[in-house]
């Protein structure tokens, strides 16, 4: 087997492991860093458009009072208190300060109002990156800043094993045919963004998981999360879904933009179980935590319905809804619209939809019972009383705005775009202590291991919150923390030595 020497390995080039790698960068501590993929880069690069922080120099700037306390005690309560206190608060109170590390790294962020319209009158916490082309561009030349240094990026390489023994002595990798090279090593920070990619995994935890559109990184196995619990780490925690907004299917989704089922599907019609009943407010369509957590709560799969009707006036018209992905495409001080429409497409869209079975048409509510499997019953009750919120422009079951009641379902042919809770990942994995070190069931920590990122239990309770940004943040910071762990060790066993 080949091998290499270096002081500090890390596992995966995310948000968590290229934060982890430049900290060591800038302390010249010499490292490999690992990327499965072809190419650096995890969800944070991909698909995140901004991070939280509390006390930026922004936001000081700007005078906003929303700080540590507010934050420290808004997400404890939040959790019901089934949090991390110590790491926790060591993300907050670093979060700030992370800004300017992210401007460092040549990854500039800007605090802007939130890009959901349910947060629109938070507090500035929400720091969105500058320009997302050049965010992407500027993460594929961090590696060549690194090796420059003299420091190694091994793509299309994952980490398979440790050897460890009283501490760790070499960490194990596969490239992609297969041959292993063994990497002598004193540290190892594993960065590899949770288990979205097992799916047995994800099945062992989750009964809906055939139903989740992967919106994720499919790379991210539950290696590190794997090998720190072969040595003894804690992994017991309640799942925790990266759950983010619904969509029809990987070809129509919010990051395409280009079909007229994509955005109806982000709009506050009437939706549908599959009991065939109400099951939320679809104003939670303008949180992208609370939207896909209802679409989680009911299986993981709902129906938009609505009739030839509403389908012609959004061809012709321009309706005051507002596309609930809008702002999130738009750069920092863009204007977003807040109307939809006119959609001229619209019918050729959703006729090349019904070919997929991403949208399926019936003519009466008769036969798209039949189609769907569905309880008539059931679905004219529920049709009944939507469209009767619609005409008396009141909802007094589930309370959805009187301006959103605006397309019952009376006129046949009718339509029903197929739903599913789009995740970007999984929020799960190994209890750590406030160094992002991996603790045993007595809460002793592993030694030589940091675990960063979404593989990190503690944060969150059972779900993902509407903290917008949160994650993203805190994978930053994690890595941050982690590697600022490892040189202290390092530096510790030489004055020792």
């Amino acid at each position: 087997m080949k091998t290499l020497s270096t002081a500090v390995v890390v596992v995966g080039s995310g948000s968590a492991g290229i934060s982890a790698a430049f900290e060591l960068y800038q302390q010249k501590i010499p490292f490999i860093l690992l990327e499965r993929g072809d190419k650096v880069g995890g969800a944070g690069k991909f698909g995140a458009h901004g991070v939280f922080a509390v006390n930026s120099k922004q936001q000081q700037a700007q005078c906003v009072k929303y700080g540590y306390a507010e934050a420290f005690k808004g997400l404890t309560d939040y959790n019901h208190y089934f949090v991390n206190g110590e790491l926790l608060a060591r993300f907050l109170k670093l979060s700030g300060a992370n800004i300017d590390r992210m401007t460092a790294m040549g990854l500039p962020v800007t605090v802007e109002q939130s890009e959901q319209k349910a947060h629109l009158n938070d507090p500035l916490v929400y720091h969105k990156f500058n320009n997302f082309k050049e965010k992407m561009a500027n993460w594929d030349q961090l590696p060549a800043k690194f090796i420059a240094a003299g420091n190694q990026v091994l793509t299309e390489t994952a980490a398979v094993d440790l050897d460890y023994s009283d501490g760790l002595k070499a960490v194990i990798v596969a490239d992609q045919s297969g041959t292993k090279t063994r990497i002598e090593t004193s540290k190892v920070i594993f960065a590899d963004g949770g288990y979205c990619g097992d799916p047995d995994m994800m099945k062992a935890k989750y009964a809906d998981a055939d139903e989740f559109l992967n919106l994720g990184e499919r790379k991210a196995e539950g290696t590190g999360i794997k090998l720190a619990k072969k040595l003894g780490a804690d992994t017991t925690h309640t799942p925790v879904l990266f759950a983010h907004g619904c969509a029809p299917s990987l070809q129509i989704n919010p990051m395409r933009r280009d079909s007229s089922v994509e955005t109806l599907t982000n709009l506050p019609l009437l939706w549908l179980d599959k009991t065939a009943n109400r099951f939320v407010n679809e104003d939670a369509v303008y949180d992208f935590a609370m939207w896909a957590n209802a679409a989680h709560n009911v299986q993981g799969k709902y129906y938009v319905l609505l009739d030839q009707k509403t389908l012609d006036h959004f061809k012709t018209h321009e309706v005051p809804l507002e596309d609930t992905f809008e702002r999130q495409f738009c750069e920092v001080g863009q204007t977003s619209r807040t109307t939809v429409g006119p959609l001229p497409n619209i019918q050729t869209d959703f006729d090349a939809a019904i070919q997929t079975g991403e949208v399926v048409k019936a003519d009466s509510l008769a036969d798209l019972a039949t189609k769907l499997n569905l309880s008539l019953a059931a679905l004219q009750r529920s049709v009944q009383s939507y469209n009767q919120a619609v005409d008396q422009h009141e909802d007094d079951v589930f309370l959805k705005p009187s301006d959103e009641l605006l397309f019952g379902v009376t006129d046949g042919p009718v339509y029903a775009i197929v739903e599913h809770c789009a995740i970007l990942g999984t929020l799960d994995g190994v209890n750590v202590n406030r160094n992002c070190e991996p603790v045993t069931t007595a809460g002793a920590p592993i030694k030589d291991l940091y675990v960063v990122g979404n593989n990190v239990n503690g944060l969150y309770s059972d779900g993902y919150p509407s903290y917008e940004g949160i994650a993203n943040g805190f994978a930053f910071v994690s890595g941050w923390i982690a590697a600022q762990e490892a040189v202290k060790s390092l530096k510790q066993a030489k004055v020792e030595a």
